[in-house]
């Protein structure tokens, strides 16, 4: 095995970072393929040529992805999947055996590693799936593969067709030193097509932790990083912010992390070395409310915090509750009025549409949502991702999995126990509409904007977005 082609394929702009999978519009920010980027570079350790290609991205297309295939001739192809995107993903997997006949098909994701047997029966053009962390698994089956009689049974982690029959592994053990990691092969992907939204300055993700203790029943950490968090050490993170600032020119980070700040002395140190020395960056991450208080806030206000993502997801209790949330309505507030005090911006994220949800707890969010007034606010439907808790509540009394495929978390893909899906989504896009059209969200929009090229952010954002509800309005 000399060459291997990693991909996002030409099947949806979504986020694939497994725990999100989010599409891509609006003000969401388009974010490196960091686990094809770590992949590479463990195969560049032992000696494999890597080309990374992110086709959502590039605007590419299957007629591009076919070209790379015929001219970069590989003999593996890793595809990053996401539920929404599946049956798609899987068809660019059989289009790339009717290529290259004898070519090695890899895939990996959330979905496929919860219906890793599902997804290798449905499409026999599919060799491999890697289940939860991919790095070292990608590296392991490529160096198998160079071996005279190689045998992918040894390979904890992945699931795997043997002729007729279809060979489960067990799981691969979590890998607790994340800083033997080799940093992500950012020099095979084009890092000027990941920027920050709002002043469209490079930006690139740096994996500083994962896992979380929580409990949220429509969260996927469980299933794709489980509930102990294991971090890198602030020196390796740091190290890796220096590579970036000189090989890449690049100042702006997404700390991607499942909950950054649950650590506070850990959180503090990285905060403290990325003053030390001396690196004048920004960044953003995400938070829980119930993690932040005014010391963490400060310390990451001082080494370059401009936003923070916070998983608000309601505005009543008692979904909160039932979500398994582990937050209060006065936790929610309290941390929004840390974060603008110390002027770091928001992102609120909410879910409507939850099972339990009615008429009446969605006002209740939509109500506290404009209560909060937070920078940014994104308004998802419920989308029962398989593996978590919600899936396992909904199926078969809410959906089937055939409801899930081709939709997202735009628009409502299933009812709640009172609500059809098309009520949900209109209740959606009012939520939406009730927020960003209030005098006072825009007047305070334009009073933050610090730049020309802010300006036209937003203005393009505006004007993406006025069109697309006139569509919609059309078509209803």
């Amino acid at each position: 095995m000399e060459k291997i082609l990693l991909i996002n394929p030409p099947t949806g702009n979504y986020i694939r970072d497994d725990r999100c999978q989010a599409p891509v519009k609006y003000v969401a920010i388009l974010r490196m393929p960091m686990d094809l980027a770590y992949m590479a570079a463990t195969l560049k350790q032992i000696g494999i040529i890597c080309k990374i290609k992110d086709y959502p991205a590039e605007k590419g297309t299957i007629m591009s992805f076919r070209n790379d295939l015929q001219e970069f001739n590989p003999n593996a192809l890793v595809v990053s999947t996401t539920t929404p995107t599946i049956l798609k993903d899987l068809k660019i997997i059989s289009l790339a055996k009717k290529i290259l006949p004898n070519i090695i098909t890899i895939a990996k994701g959330a979905h496929v590693t919860v219906k890793d047997k599902e997804v290798l029966e449905k499409c026999p053009e599919l060799d491999i799936v890697i289940r939860n962390e991919c790095e070292l698994a990608i590296q392991d089956i490529a160096g198998e593969l160079n071996k005279k009689n190689p045998s992918l049974k040894k390979i904890t982690g992945i699931t795997f067709r043997n002729k007729n029959n279809i060979i489960r592994n067990p799981d691969r053990k979590p890998l607790e030193n994340l800083d033997l990691l080799p940093f992500p092969a950012r020099e095979l992907i084009k890092n000027e097509l990941y920027i920050r939204p709002d002043t469209k300055k490079p930006q690139t993700t740096i994996q500083t932790n994962r896992g979380c203790p929580g409990a949220c029943t429509f969260c996927l950490v469980k299933v794709v990083s489980g509930n102990k968090i294991l971090s890198r050490s602030p020196i390796n993170i740091a190290d890796e912010i220096e590579e970036c600032i000189e090989k890449f020119n690049i100042r702006d980070f997404y700390f991607r992390a499942d909950t950054f700040t649950w650590d506070k002395d850990w959180m503090i140190s990285v905060c403290k070395e990325i003053l030390k020395r001396k690196l004048k960056i920004n960044w953003c991450s995400n938070s829980r409310v119930n993690t932040l208080d005014e010391e963490r806030i400060k310390w990451m206000k001082k080494s370059g915090c401009w936003m923070l993502g916070l998983g608000i997801e309601s505005g009543n209790q008692e979904i909160l509750k039932k979500m398994k949330k582990g937050i209060t309505l006065k936790q929610i507030e309290e941390a929004v009025r840390l974060c603008k005090k110390h002027k770091i911006k928001i992102f609120a994220f909410f879910v409507i549409g939850y099972p339990e949800d009615t008429k009446e707890t969605i006002m209740d969010t939509i109500k506290f949502a404009k209560k909060l007034n937070c920078d940014f606010t994104e308004f998802n439907t419920c989308y029962p991702y398989p593996g978590t808790e919600i899936y396992k509540l909904g199926k078969d009394k809410l959906f089937s999995d055939e409801k899930l495929y081709g939709k997202d978390q735009y628009g409502a893909s299933i009812p709640s126990f009172s609500l059809s899906a098309e009520e949900i989504t209109l209740l959606r896009d009012k939520a939406e509409k009730e927020f960003i059209l209030r005098p006072e969200y825009i007047i305070k929009t334009l009073a933050n904007i610090s730049s020309l090229r802010e300006f036209f952010s937003y203005l393009k954002f505006g004007i993406i977005w006025f069109k697309e509800k006139m569509s919609q309005n059309k078509t209803n």
